[in-house]
């Protein structure tokens, strides 16, 4: 069979999220239909017999998505952050490989549930996507109208880098921090079951901030040493005397414009490493640090301006 026989790739899709089309989205799995299955042991026939026993479940949408990811997901990413939680709807398109829609998942009523930063460091290499997941209430299959979805498909990202990165954490020396491993931030979604109807609302339950772990050259050493003896040893910690307010901003190909950034409010030291000795090694010496965050706020230039 000829190449232009086939009708579908798994490279052909768009996200649309809110009315705006999700740009910089490199990948996206979920939102698979399933339910729990009640099995009957009928003992004199010695056969089960099994049926559909609740309402359906969506699996969670995840979408990796950069820095052009629009107004749409940047407005849900951010207002989530902020507590100011709304569900969004959506859609899904599938096309065929001349680009023409086959198929949709139209989705309604979502909850962003996690949004995850990956590692951050000066070795890293390639464009930086965030992975965004939600939940939603309810959601329909449909045949594609065969619209072109190319207008809908961004170039590949160049701008947003995993090593392109600036951590500011209160007074502390932060210029030589070599890493940020990966983060995320999560919100909890719990169902509401109505015994008149089939689709359970979702509502926000929780919302987990994560630790922040660093990697720093040794030149910053004594400063964080000196900072860890007094938080852990002398019981100077603070709520509004100790902890600390900082950034992680991401910046341009030029190390200098800032492209975005998490806010961090009410830092602390959950822990601190002198790193791992070894005997005769080349590698370059680094210690550890691990800081707890009471909240992140997600805020990026291209939308902010």
């Amino acid at each position: 069979m000829a190449l232009t026989d086939r009708s579908y790739t798994s490279g052909r899709f768009a996200l649309d999220i809110g009315g705006i089309t999700v740009g910089y989205l490199k990948k996206f799995e979920g939102l698979d239909i399933n339910a729990e299955v009640a099995v009957h042991d009928l003992g004199p026939d010695n056969v089960q017999k099994k049926h559909i026993a609740g309402p359906n479940k969506w699996t969670p949408g995840k979408a990796s998505v950069g820095v052009g990811m629009g107004k749409g997901m940047y407005d849900w990413i951010r207002a989530s952050f902020e507590k100011n939680y709304h569900p969004n709807h959506g859609a899904l398109i599938s096309a065929d490989f001349d680009y023409k829609a086959q198929s949709r998942i139209d989705f309604e009523h979502a909850l962003i549930t996690a949004v995850t930063i990956p590692k951050l460091g000066g070795e890293e290499k390639g464009a930086l996507y965030m992975d965004v997941e939600f939940e939603t209430e309810h959601a329909e299959f449909s045949r594609g109208g065969g619209e072109d979805i190319r207008g809908k498909i961004g170039p590949a990202q160049k701008q947003w880098q995993a090593s392109n990165f600036r951590v500011e954490i209160g007074g502390m020396p932060c210029q030589n921090v070599h890493s940020v491993d990966t983060f995320s931030w999560k919100c909890a979604v719990v169902a509401d079951h109505i015994g008149a109807s089939n689709r359970p609302t979702k509502c926000p339950a929780k919302v987990t901030v994560p630790n922040l772990k660093l990697e720093i050259s040794m030149l910053d050493y004594q400063p964080w040493a000196d900072f860890a003896r007094k938080w852990f040893i002398d019981g100077e910690r603070g709520e509004d005397t100790d902890e600390m307010d900082g950034r992680i901003v991401f910046l341009g190909p030029d190390r200098r414009t800032e492209l975005g950034e998490i806010i961090l409010d009410q830092v602390g030291l959950a822990r601190f490493s002198q790193g791992t000795k070894e005997a005769n090694s080349e590698k370059i010496a680094r210690f550890q640090v691990e800081l707890y965050v009471e909240k992140m706020t997600f805020h990026m230039s291209l939308y902010d301006a």
